[in-house]
């Protein structure tokens, strides 16, 4: 017989004898008086098991409801920035238009214009459009 065969022979044993040995019950009787145990163990676990899950279920639905209201909110925020700088760029142009207007107003004034010279400072409130 090759080497080969033997060590393959003896693997095939080695592999076979616990799974038969598994198979056979040396004592009916102590089987019968262990199976309502076990049966109550493993439903035991499996309950365990089962209330793990529902509380990991709940869990991750409370993580998605949370993390949806945090997005929720981090758009809330985004658009509330995005009119805060529409807003501040429209009261730096209303700023730059008051400017510009004084500055025709004080050059009419220099030219000799009395109604320029009398009339009041422009405001950029004036200028600004909301």
């Amino acid at each position: 017989m090759s080497p080969r065969l033997t060590i393959f022979l003896i693997a095939a044993s080695a592999l076979a004898l616990p799974a038969f040995a598994q198979s056979i019950s040396s004592n009916p009787a102590a089987d019968a008086a262990e199976q309502p145990v076990t049966q109550s163990l493993n439903n035991s676990v499996a309950g365990q098991a089962a209330a793990t899950d529902a509380a990991n279920n709940a869990m991750q639905n409370q993580y998605e409801l949370d993390r949806a209201a945090f997005r929720a909110e981090v758009a809330t925020r985004h658009a509330k920035i995005v009119d805060d700088q529409m807003a501040y760029a429209r009261q730096q142009a209303a700023y730059a238009d008051a400017m510009a207007a004084w500055r025709r107003q004080s050059d009419a004034c220099k030219a000799g214009s009395m109604a320029a010279c009398k009339a009041r400072t422009p405001v950029p409130a004036d200028f600004y459009t909301p």
